[in-house]
């Protein structure tokens, strides 16, 4: 069994034991309005980060992607994007089969599936050095952060706990991030403190069925044998962060993949937390002892001078996170992780900042930074995390400039660069403030569509084509406003 690869965001409640299958909901993406791809994906960013565009190029079926939510937020998360090697309305059942598959839910649900050979991921190939994939689901966005730090929050959950734990049906995801002073492509899933990607076989409890293997980072995983979490997935993994330093105001390109792998049986998915796109200039820690909400008199001190250096400063805000050690019950946690992160936002409100410039959240025990094995690193998965975000203005300011000299009262399609180019090249566009829709479209020379990035982004604005894995030729590009035409150029690969 070897499926998932890669998820958006999820909604999931600490009170596992209480949470019903009514409490996680999904929504299958629609063509217009609020359910649409533009909307769902723009629920991923928060503070400091700006999308630009997106792209889908593959899909496991037509219900292969989605909004979620869970009122318990069993995991740590209340809404998000899913991305699935299979479904996501079989997903919201409880756990009802120890095996799901697309194939199996596919013919429930009277919906379609596109042919697994005809689906693979090679960015995810090469990543597992050759091991064959299936059902793959790839997004692509562009993105610009405002501040050096970019973090996001996911779940990877899979069928494939835990029969097939230490087999080679070791579905995996991964999120790719390329842009400046980044070499190539570089995979953001990863066990934290490693560059070993998140997979089934490197998070677990254990294996069951081909071989008795002690468990695998055990601090990040979450068995769902029971049933207690009621999705289908049999395990998943603890609500994982993601951090990767960036330069502002610089485009990064980010694609998320996941896919079955060795086969095409066995579905897994990842949750991405809506909103958790952020970026960020510094970040501070606040410890707590164990049990307390009681903030240290050093720690007053470093809050003290957070609410001089930041109190007139009214770009960005300060994101304010509760968190807890392992001990205790879920609920128990979820509550004292929310009084901590209540009693620093009081402290900071009292010294002088602005409630308005300050966001709160908590998350129980559901994001250990270290593994809870020991007091020390207990000690420090009891915190308060600050971070301060990155704000708009600078990077308004400098868009703003480079539209200086483009002489035009209608949108189009400008250039491409490099070109020719043997793994990615970057399109610009100049867009009109009143455009509605837009959309750079990449053909073949027969005329068949290999691409549609949707332009989120208005004046003058890029994109990132990524040809790695086409074959050498030349592929028309048109620019579509509104539904007329704007412009086209030629894409030249040449490996």
């Amino acid at each position: 069994m070897k499926h998932s690869l890669l998820a958006f965001t999820v909604f999931i409640g600490l009170s596992a034991s209480a949470q019903t299958a009514a409490d996680f909901k999904s929504y299958k993406t629609q063509p217009t309005g609020n359910f649409d791809a533009r909307n769902l994906l723009q629920t991923l960013v928060g503070e400091g980060v700006v999308l630009k565009s997106f792209s889908i190029t593959k899909a496991s079926s037509d219900e292969a992607f989605g909004f979620f939510e869970d009122k318990k937020s069993t995991l740590g998360m209340k809404k998000g994007l899913i991305m699935t090697t299979g479904g996501i309305t079989g997903l919201c059942s409880g756990n009802t089969s120890s095996g799901m598959s697309n194939y199996t839910h596919a013919k429930m649900e009277n919906r379609g599936v596109v042919k697994s050979n005809e689906n693979t991921s090679p960015d995810l190939e090469k990543l597992l050095k050759g091991q064959k994939t299936f059902d793959a689901c790839v997004i692509e966005l562009d993105i610009v952060p405002t501040a050096d730090t970019l973090s996001f929050n996911y779940v990877f959950g899979s069928e494939e706990y835990d029969e097939y734990v230490g087999s080679a049906y070791n579905d995996a995801f991964a999120f790719f991030i390329s842009g400046k002073n980044i070499i190539g492509e570089k995979n953001l899933a990863v066990v934290p403190g490693s560059d070993i990607p998140v997979s089934v076989n490197s998070i677990h409890g254990g294996g069951s069925r081909y071989s008795r293997i002690v468990p695998s980072n055990p601090t990040y995983f979450v068995s769902n044998i029971a049933g207690n979490i009621k999705i289908e997935y049999d395990g998943m993994t603890k609500l994982m962060e993601i951090r990767q330093p960036v330069t502002p105001y610089e485009t990064y390109h980010l694609k998320m993949c996941i896919a079955d792998v060795s086969d095409d049986s066995f579905d897994s998915g990842v949750f991405i937390e809506g909103q958790s796109f952020v970026s960020y200039e510094k970040s501070y820690n606040v410890l707590f002892d164990k049990n307390s909400s009681e903030i240290d008199k050093g720690y007053k001190t470093l809050l003290d001078n957070l609410a001089k250096l930041y109190k007139d400063n009214t770009k960005g805000k300060i994101l304010v996170t509760g968190h807890t050690d392992n001990e205790g019950t879920e609920e128990l946690n979820q509550a004292l992780s929310c009084t901590r992160a209540t009693d620093v936002v009081a402290y900071l409100k009292s010294k002088g900042v602005d409630p308005n410039r300050i966001v709160m959240n908590c998350k129980g025990e559901t994001m250990p930074r270290v593994a809870n094995e020991t007091e020390q690193g207990k000690h420090l998965n009891r915190r308060v995390e600050l971070k301060i975000s990155g704000s708009y203005e600078e990077y308004t300011k400098k868009k703003n400039e480079t539209a200086v000299g483009i002489a035009t009262e209608e949108s189009k399609l400008l250039t491409n660069y490099p070109n020719p180019f043997a793994t990615t090249t970057t399109i610009d566009a100049y867009i009109l403030d009143n455009a509605k829709d837009a959309q750079i479209v990449i053909y073949d020379m027969t005329g068949r569509i290999m691409k549609t990035i949707y332009m989120l982004e208005r004046g003058k604005t890029s994109t990132t084509f990524d040809g790695q894995n086409m074959v050498n030729g030349t592929y028309p590009a048109t620019l579509i406003v509104d539904g007329k035409p704007a412009g086209s150029i030629k894409l030249v690969v040449s490996h």
